[in-house]
Formats: C-alpha cells, sequence, structure tokens
C-alpha cells in the first residue's frame, strides 16, 4: 500500500503543475482581450483551457476515489491529498468564473438597471 500512496502522493503533485498550466493558459487569454492577437490563436488557447479544466476535474476526481479506496484498503485516511485536491478545485472553478466575468464585460460591457420606459 506505500506504492499506492506514492503514486497518491505523485498524482496530487501533477494536478497541482496542472492546474499552474491552467493558470499560465488564463494568463496569456487575459491578455489576448486587451491586445489584438490571430483569433486562431484566441482558438487554440481556448480549447487548450477546456481541455485543461476537463484534465483537472477528472484527475481531482481519481485522487479523491483513490484516496477514499486506499482508505478501505488499508484503513489510513489519507486526509492531505483529498483536502489539497478539494483547494485545488475550488481554484480552478473560481478562476473560470473570473475569465468568464471578464470576457463578458469586455466583450459585451456592462449595464445596470433596465432598459428606458
Amino acid at each position: 500500500m506505500l506504492a499506492f500512496r506514492r503514486i497518491l502522493a505523485f498524482s496530487s503533485r501533477i494536478h497541482s503543475y496542472l492546474l499552474a498550466l491552467y493558470l499560465f493558459f488564463a494568463l496569456l487569454f487575459v491578455l489576448f482581450l486587451y491586445f489584438p492577437v490571430s483569433e486562431i490563436l484566441v482558438t487554440f488557447v481556448t480549447a487548450c483551457q477546456m481541455v485543461l479544466g476537463w484534465t483537472i476535474f477528472l484527475e481531482g476526481c481519481w485522487i479523491i476515489l483513490a484516496s477514499v479506496y486506499q482508505f478501505f484498503y488499508s484503513h489510513v485516511a489519507c486526509i492531505a491529498p483529498v483536502l489539497m485536491t478539494l483547494l485545488r478545485l475550488g481554484a480552478y472553478f473560481v478562476i473560470s468564473i473570473v475569465l468568464d466575468i471578464l470576457n463578458t464585460i469586455i466583450v459585451s460591457g456592462f449595464s445596470y438597471g433596465g432598459g428606458t420606459p
């Protein structure tokens, strides 16, 4: 079971690297909102963000399920990978929501209140 815990720790480290890569593409996306670039590049970065987002989510699910399996198999609770995975997933969702809000504000503007009566 020690080997399985090592695999779990390594998977948790990979999950952190995936989040760092997602942050890089998020920064590129934000910079593309302010500076004119080719539409193909924006499409590529958006597709990379989508693939990375699903990979981060699925890797997080695997880490949580593997931790539960490891607990039932060896009766040793590995809480740190689960908590860190939940924090990383929360950070991913917050970054995604902020990027969507920024994109909406920059592309379609911001309005407050209703229309004219």
